[in-house]
């Protein structure tokens, strides 16, 4: 039952990662198309891990919004600790 519990955990932060890696990308992309056009797109897709890092804390001082920062930042967190916690109750 530890062992289904723990999979269970582990697959759920595993998924949640992955929508909140690409979900996050894209509303980055969205903000960076809002703002710079389609060049700021082809820049943002091309230094992905730098759109990702810091379109979140440009969009919290700029636009004065937090959903950027949410879904990157604390849905990254929330699926990290899931994933850890499965792994620890499988062990």
């Amino acid at each position: 039952m530890r062992n289904a519990v723990g999979s269970v955990l582990t697959i759920t932060g595993w998924v949640g990662w992955t929508l909140c890696g690409f979900g996050g990308l894209a509303l980055c992309l969205h903000i960076l198309h809002s703002t710079a056009g389609l060049a700021g797109v082809t820049l943002g897709f091309l230094l992905s891990p730098v759109t990702f890092i810091a379109t979140p804390w440009f969009a919290l001082a700029a636009l004065h919004t937090w959903t950027p920062l949410l879904v990157c930042y604390a849905g990254g967190f929330v699926s990290t600790s899931l994933i850890g916690i499965g792994a620890g109750i499988r062990d």
